[in-house]
Order: structure tokens, then sequence, then C-alpha cells
């Protein structure tokens, strides 16, 4: 159990739901995220995180938060990994409200994922520093303009800077608990 606690098990449970819901693709058009109907139908803002395009955006995505998983395990528990990935998704979902977006995919949760934890482990290893720059820079170029023939749709690029956000949302609230937040009277 205790090689469990090291993000597998949150892995698997996050491979899992998002496979059932690509499994279910009369479940799509309900659970895309559309900044227009997003709070007012509430699962969007979580859901499109965890439903993907096809199979292989499916797959591509599952693979890239694996491999941060697998990297960084000496980081992350199970826990920790369910809730990152929750509240990224959350926190990038009410920054794209102004915008008219649409979209479903991980893509902006791994993005905030991987930024997350090349700051936490740049703290011991600092050229890692330079990583977080470049994935900064990659996704500053991104709104500039260049896009990969992968990309499908303009919205990308403002999914990924709000991934980047969250990181640091991600950071800012590391280690705080909720008991934290509110005012004891002595």
């Amino acid at each position: 159990m205790q090689k469990l606690e090291h993000g597998v098990f949150g892995l698997i449970l996050l491979l899992i739901v998002m496979a059932v819901l690509q499994l279910n693709p009369q479940w799509h058009q309900a659970l895309t995220y559309n900044s227009d109907t997003a709070i007012s139908q509430g699962w969007p803002l979580i859901a499109a995180h965890l439903l993907h395009l096809d199979w292989s955006h499916a797959l591509f995505n599952y693979l890239a938060l694996a491999v941060i998983v697998v990297i960084w395990r000496d980081l992350l528990s199970s826990r920790w990994l369910i809730n990152a990935t929750l509240l990224s998704g959350v926190t990038i979902s009410l920054l794209l409200l102004p915008f008219e977006v649409q979209f479903v995919g991980l893509s902006g949760v791994i993005h905030g994922l991987l930024l997350y934890c090349l700051v936490r482990d740049a703290k011991q290893h600092r050229w890692l520093w330079g990583v977080s720059v470049l994935l900064v820079i990659k996704v500053i170029a991104e709104l500039l303009g260049w896009r990969p023939a992968h990309f499908v749709g303009d919205d990308v690029a403002l999914i990924h800077a709000a991934g980047l956000i969250s990181a640091a949302v991600l950071l800012k609230l590391e280690r705080r608990r909720l008991s934290d937040a509110v005012p004891h009277k002595d």
C-alpha cells in the first residue's frame, strides 16, 4: 500500500474516471466546457477537463499525467494529485469565463501540474528553473500565435496559459489547511 501512496492510486482513479467518461459519448455534450453556460451547468467546470475529443487525445493526456506522476512521485500523494487536478481544473474554468471558449481535455491541468512540480523541485535542482522558464515561454509563444499542427482551435493557448496560472494557485495554497483560513477567537 505504501507504493500506491506516491500518486499511483490517484493516477489510477483519475484514469478510470476519464476512461468511463470517454466511453459514454452520450454525456460528452453536457460535460463540454462552454464559457456561456459553464457556471449555470456546474459540472463542466470540472468534467470538461476529464473528457477528451477522441481516444488519441485521451491517451496522449493520460500518458502526460502518468509521466508527471512517475517523475515526481516523491512530491505527490494520491490525495494531493486528485485535489490538485480538481482545483486546477476549476481554476482554469473560472479564468476562461470571460472568453468565448468551448473545450474538453486535460492539457491545461497538465500544464499547471507540470509547472507546479518543476517549481517545487527547482528548490533542490536549480536547473529546473530553466525548464520552468522554457514552459512559460512556450505558452507565451502559443498566445502570440505559434500553433503546432496538433492544436485544435485557437483556444488551446488560453487553456494552457490558464493552466500555468493554476500552478500559481496550487503553490499558494500548498500546505494550507482550511482551519488556517478561519480566524480563531482566543
